[in-house]
């Protein structure tokens, strides 16, 4: 068996469509304002200009966490960025099921307000910055990604592994297949 993750995805997308908008906007927390403003002193490409953000939530049907919609077209993106200048209004856009994560809402929320202050590309700066900002949570601090995890699980056709030499079954609750056997610590085929 290989380590490729084969899951439905229509299935994984219809578990997002049961999250309900909120009644309040999304907000971006003082705390984060303050980071994002001290962090701009040292880093000269960002500049966000909150008032130019609005932010509000996505369908919940959409697969992504979070997406950054400028009013402006590419060339214009380009232009403005090469000359330093402001960009227009922008969106923010994130999902109803960060509502109650705390750590990830703030590290979604991160990752957009970066792309809306000129670093547009997922580059390993962009990486760096939102980290630096607000830490993608583990596992184990995420309500969200444990249960993203679960429902990935449930999608795939494997639900439980063996090993052929000791015939132990486990329980899935990895997307990767283990490379050893937990009871008999053999590798696995």
């Amino acid at each position: 068996m290989s380590n490729h993750v084969n899951f439905d995805s229509e299935k994984f997308t219809n578990f997002f469509n049961e999250f309900p908008i909120p009644e309040i906007s999304p907000i971006i927390s003082d705390k984060l304002i303050i980071k994002l403003k001290e962090i701009s002193k040292s880093h000269s490409k960002i500049n966000i200009i909150f008032e130019n953000i609005e932010l509000s939530w996505l369908d919940p049907k959409d697969n992504r966490l979070g997406v950054t919609i400028f009013s402006d077209d590419f060339n214009e993106l380009t232009r403005k960025k090469r000359l330093r200048l402001p960009f227009g209004k922008i969106k923010i856009k994130l999902h109803p099921i960060l509502i109650d994560d705390e750590k990830l809402y703030d590290h979604t929320l991160v990752h957009e307000l970066l792309h809306a202050s000129g670093i547009i590309e997922h580059s390993d700066e962009h990486h760096r910055l939102t980290n630096e900002i607000a830490p993608s949570p583990s596992f184990s601090e995420s309500s969200v990604l444990r249960y993203l995890q679960a429902v990935m699980i449930s999608t795939t056709e494997v639900l439980s592994w063996d090993c052929s030499e000791c015939g132990y079954i486990w329980t899935r609750n990895t997307l990767i297949k283990p490379k050893k056997c937990p009871k008999c610590d053999l590798l696995l085929e």
